[in-house]
């Protein structure tokens, strides 16, 4: 029975890996995510789909929301990556007007790694590929400033890695180089998986997952600290927050 069930999806599977998978090289970012007719199309389905869906999978709850007013300007937003949907808790946890320019790195050789799947990412949050080793981690590091200097806010997961409901491993020194470069201010968020949901170790969608979303003052980095200097106060901020 299990066999016979289970065929229908073996033709979908077989199309996601050959027709989805992208050649073997970096991803480099594109613009179309940020043309104004597919940010409002993403506002819309943010509002329309996404926000109702993620309330029937999570009871999410928000502390600090208020720290999102200290913000004077583009920022680098720093979290952890401990869920599946974590990404989809932190800008649920954004005001609009904030949510509305910010952009996501994605794993480059992950999420990018497929087109149906990286397409996705660029449409409904805005992502970009982000190279994690190799050569294209300086050109992805430079984007990112370039976006900052546009007046975007960027949201990256300096762990490097996806941990589900692990702990918070060490920040990546990269993220220490990307703050002094940028000179903007970070905004720390943490989520904290309570009860595993949808995507979190289990198919059902019952009960309901629960996360809460902690945003942190926003800290700006000061001229002269080095690399690793600020990539631990930018770890300790993540977790204090």
């Amino acid at each position: 029975m299990m066999r016979l069930a289970s065929f229908p999806f073996r033709p979908i599977s077989w199309l996601w890996r050959r027709f989805g998978r992208s050649p073997e090289k970096e991803a480099s970012a594109s613009s179309w995510p940020r043309w104004r007719a597919v940010r409002w199309l993403r506002a819309a389905l943010i509002r329309g789909v996404g926000v109702p869906i993620l309330r029937v999978l999570y009871h999410v709850e928000v502390r600090g929301r208020e720290h999102f007013r200290e913000v004077t300007g583009p920022c680098l937003v720093v979290s952890n990556h401990n869920m599946h949907l974590d990404w989809a808790m932190l800008l649920s946890a954004m005001p609009g007007r904030f949510r509305r320019r910010v952009m996501v790195g994605a794993a480059s050789r992950d999420i990018y790694g497929n087109r149906v799947r990286g397409f996705g990412a660029s449409l409904v949050g805005n992502a970009f590929p982000l190279a994690k080793e190799g050569s294209g981690i300086r050109e992805s590091l430079e984007f990112v400033t370039a976006m900052l200097a546009e007046g975007w806010n960027v949201m990256i997961y300096p762990e490097g890695k996806l941990t589900t409901g692990g702990e918070m491993q060490p920040f990546l020194p990269g993220i220490g180089w990307l703050a002094v470069r940028a000179g903007v201010e970070i905004l720390p968020m943490r989520v904290d998986l309570l009860r595993p949901g949808f995507r979190d170790g289990r198919w059902i969608p019952f009960p309901r997952g629960r996360v809460r979303v902690h945003v942190g003052a926003p800290v700006r980095v000061e001229r002269g600290t080095s690399y690793a200097e600020v990539a631990a106060a930018m770890e300790r901020a993540v977790r204090e927050a």
